[in-house]
Formats: C-alpha cells, structure tokens, sequence
C-alpha cells in the first residue's frame, strides 16, 4: 500500500503541473480546510463607516487597525475584524499551506442593509450600498488569498451573499460578476476552472478540477434560488435562475458520468429537512408533527433534485453544505434506502449561536477522499479576547471519535448509523454540534426528544422524514 500510494502521490504531482498548478519540486501538503458562515460584519465598529466607504479594499487592513474595538465579536453577533485576523491566524497555524479550502457560502454580515444606513456612513444611497456589498466580498477574497496564497480556494454563495440586503432576494448580475471578478484566480488556480468567470457571473455556479480527487469534478452550486425561503418572489425582474440552474447541473452530471469522472458538490442551504425549526414548531410553537416539517428546499425543486441524485447515485461522490451554523451532516439515500452520498455541514466562524469553529482535513488524492478530519474552535470566547489572545484548541477528530477510517461517504453513513444506535456516540454529536458552546444546551438528550435531528440525518423528502418523526 505504502508503495502504490507513494507512485500514485508522484502522478497527481505531475498532473497538477500539467494543469497550470505549483511549478515546485514539493509535493502537495495533502491538507485542506473547511470554512463556513464568516458572516463577516466591517460595520461593528460605526466611527469607521465613513472611511471604509470612501477607501478601496486594499486600504481597510489599515482602517480596521485603528479602531478601538479590539475584542472579538461574542455570541449573538456577526464576525468583526478581530474575529476574522483571529480565525485566519489559528488556521493557517494549524494548516499553513493547504492544498484547497472549501468555503461553503455565507460570508457577509445578517441584514448587511440595515447595518449600511443604520450606522454612521454619510449619505448612503442604494448604489453606494451595492458598492459597499461588493467591495466587502472583494475584501475577504483577498484576506483568503493573502492568507493562503498557494491554495486553490473554492467558495460559494450564501443567503446573505447579495446586494439585497435580505434572504428573500438572491444575487443580481452585478453582484454575480462582482464576486467573479473577485475570487477567479483563487478558484482557477490550478487552471481547471477555465469557465468559472462565465458560468458564475451567469447563475452563481461553476465546475473545477481539484487537488483531492484529481480526476473528479468540483461543483459548486448557487442554492438560494431553490430554497424554501426565496423561491416565491425571489427571482429578480422574473428571472428563471433556478431552473437554469438545475439544467446545467444535469449537463455537468452526465458529462461526468461520460467521462468516468465522480462529482463532488459544494452548495449553502443543504437538502433535507430543517430540524431546528422543524422541532421549534412542534415543541415551542404547538404545531402539528406534520404541520412543523419545515424542508430547506423548495418541493418544487427538491422532487427533482432528489430524483437527479437517484439518478446519478454512481456519480455524485461526497457534498459540502452548510446554512446551520451547527456542526452536522447527513446522508442522500434513494426511495429504497440505499446511501448515495454522504454531506458535511461544517460549523461556522461566526459566533452567532456558538463557538466559532473551522475543520482542517487530510485526504488521499490516489483514493480520491478525505481520510479524516479535526475541528478547532474558539475556546475562550466567553472572556472576550483580542485577536492576539484568542484560544483556539483542538475539538474533536472524527475517525477517532465516531470509530471510521476514512472521512467519505462511507465514513458518514457509519457514523449516522452509530449517532442514531449508540448512546455515546449520540452524546458526541450533541456536544459537537454547536461546538462546544455549552455542552447539551442546543439539542436535547434521549433517544425520542432527540429524533427531530435524529431523522434529518438520513430522511430528505418530507415523506420519509414524516414517518420517521412523527411515528413516536
């Protein structure tokens, strides 16, 4: 083993080479990073609203520094500059030179809008906000990319990812390019995202080549126009981004499958069943078990999507979603049972609802998966640090943790198979999932109270997670 997987590091060496990538004799570090929900806020100090605006984005590292807010933003609110220097500096301590980082959608500030004329910038017009906007993406693309100049950097967009200032709106044109022009040549490092400035101004999405399964395909997906929440009324001037969208997904699929490739997926709001709202309805709100089913996406898109993956169960390989904030994952399974693929939702950065956290991860570019992963998050936030004092400390490991080998989709079903059986295990999720902060007080314990998460790790379709939640 050792052997194969050693000639085989030394072909996807040369690959990469022959695609645009490091010219360098050092072999890829094998390492990664997972970045969710930023939700970065550049107005929570106010006195800086007017000289962030009037500055081009290359000038606010400076502007940011002379404030006198200097500790990290705490919980109930978005991340400021504290907490942003903070995060970047634990993770490239801890992975200072990743091959790829996914960043899996979100990272501007809740209700950005109301932050922009609420604070002190003089004159805000609409125009100056949607420059604002764009110029905020644009800042964090190049704190990412000065941070990890090497690293193939792949995000997508979140429900906040937009000039309009609320969920019930999804990017425009302008944004959408915006944000092109922004991230292309972190996304197009290896020179295998060639269309991503074309695809991604059109719709949000794009495909790429990447370091951990070299001959696979990247997808990353703009979720918002088909979630719940927007696709009544979302569309722009009567646009029709979603079922574009859903068209080019289903091209990008059956070329993969053409060409013997397998296809990850990177998207915002996941698929399946939204169990925190789900149980707040039921528990909080006195609704009917069937009334309380709350699905992230919409049925009108949801019926297809799901019937896409049935579709291309031998295809699609792994998913990268986020939305929660929490630490979580799920598993696709088909109308029989059978798994298709696994999906991580990484913790966020943001301290909204719990510690901040990211993952770092190694993988096997021969085998083409993450072999496993390890969480740090922000352990002293309760006592209000600086970016210099911040602590942040190793959460957990997975493999070790929820007895797998590998971080796949195999790995994945496993351990929903052990969370949903196993008392222990069960108790690590709970603890994990919103990383740490405090222990138990977000999902609660016991087999029946805990099954409104419970069934949401492997029932989608709100049929299926109907009879597995309300049948107690």
């Amino acid at each position: 083993m050792r052997s194969n997987f050693s000639s085989g590091l030394m072909a996807i060496v040369v690959l990469l080479a022959g695609c645009g990538g490091r010219v360098t004799t050092e072999p890829p570090s094998l390492t990664g990073l997972f970045i969710s929900d930023i939700h970065f806020n550049p107005l929570m100090d106010p006195k800086l609203a007017d000289s962030l605006d009037q500055a081009p984005a290359s000038q606010w590292n400076s502007i940011f520094a002379g404030s006198t807010q200097t500790a990290c933003a705490t919980y109930g609110q978005d991340t400021n500059f504290a907490l942003l220097e903070s995060a970047l500096a634990a993770m490239k301590q801890r992975v200072p030179n990743p091959d790829v980082i996914f960043i899996s959608g979100d990272l501007l500030v809740h209700y950005f809008q109301q932050f922009f004329y609420n604070k002190e910038v003089t004159n805000p017009t609409q125009a100056g906000y949607e420059a604002f906007v764009a110029k905020t993406e644009h800042y964090l693309a190049m704190k990412l990319k000065h941070a990890f100049p090497e690293a193939q950097i792949l995000p997508t967009l979140g429900d906040w990812d937009t000039a309009g200032g609320t969920t019930s709106t999804y990017a425009g044109p302008g944004f959408l390019t915006a944000f092109a022009l922004s991230w292309k040549s972190a996304v197009n490092r290896n020179g295998g995202a060639p269309d991503f400035e074309k695809t991604f101004s059109s719709g949000g999405y794009y495909s790429t080549t990447f370091p951990v399964d070299p001959h696979g395909k990247f997808i990353g997906l703009y979720t918002q126009p088909w979630a719940a929440e927007c696709t009544n009324g979302c569309a722009p001037d009567g646009g029709n981004l979603g079922p574009v969208e859903l068209g080019w997904l289903t091209d990008q699929l059956a070329d993969a499958r053409a060409n013997g490739q397998h296809v990850w997926l990177l998207g915002h709001i996941p698929p399946g069943i939204d169990a925190n709202t789900t149980a707040q309805n039921r528990e909080e709100k006195g609704m009917s078990c069937t009334a309380s089913i709350t699905p992230f996406w919409a049925d009108v898109y949801s019926s297809q999507l799901y019937e896409l993956f049935t579709d291309y169960s031998d295809v699609i390989k792994f998913g990268i979603f986020a939305h929660e904030h929490y630490d979580d994952l799920r598993v696709a399974r088909d109308s029989s049972g059978n798994e298709i693929f696994g999906i991580k939702l990484p913790p966020s950065i943001t301290p909204l609802h719990n510690n901040p956290a990211f993952m770092a991860f190694n993988y096997n570019p021969v085998a083409g998966v993450i072999t496993d992963t390890t969480t740090y998050y922000l352990t002293n936030l309760s006592s209000a640090p600086t970016a210099a004092t911040a602590i942040w400390g190793p959460e957990y490991s997975f493999d070790a943790t929820y007895g797998q080998t590998s971080f796949d989709s195999k790995g994945l079903a496993g351990t929903v198979t052990k969370i949903l059986t196993q008392s222990a295990a069960q108790s690590s999720y709970i603890n994990y999932y919103p990383s740490l902060y405090p222990p138990g007080n977000i999902l609660p314990g016991g087999m029946v109270p805990f099954l409104a998460w419970g069934c949401a790790l492997n029932n989608f379709p709100v049929a299926d997670y109907q009879a597995c939640y309300c049948g107690y």
